[in-house]
């Protein structure tokens, strides 16, 4: 896999992830309105050349100087398993957790 940063695109039926993007919608920045997402390596597609791509390491120092800035809160499920928020944030181990979950998952 090949893990990208990315913006949405506009279309005629509002803001979608790329095309090319197989697994998206991760980890906002709001600073900049960017994702983080997959797409498999041996694609038969152009990807832009102004797509960031990014190895597992920089993806979690993407996240965790996002995290600084703006800090992730933890979440919980409650008893109709809706995630709620918890009124903590996540701790910088928790952060790099849940990054490399998701990389090993998505590799």
């Amino acid at each position: 896999m090949q893990y990208l940063e990315y913006k949405l695109e506009a279309g005629p039926g509002g803001m979608h992830a790329p095309y090319w993007i197989d697994h998206g919608g991760y980890w906002y920045n709001q600073d900049n309105h960017t994702f983080v997402g997959a797409t498999r390596d041996n694609q038969e597609f152009k990807i832009p050349d102004t797509v960031v791509k990014l190895t597992a390491a920089e993806i979690e120092t993407r996240q965790l100087a996002i995290h600084a800035a703006h800090p992730m809160p933890k979440y919980a499920e409650d008893a109709a398993h809706h995630l709620q928020a918890t009124g903590e944030n996540l701790t910088e181990a928790e952060v790099r957790t849940q990054i490399q979950e998701w990389v090993a998952a998505h590799s």
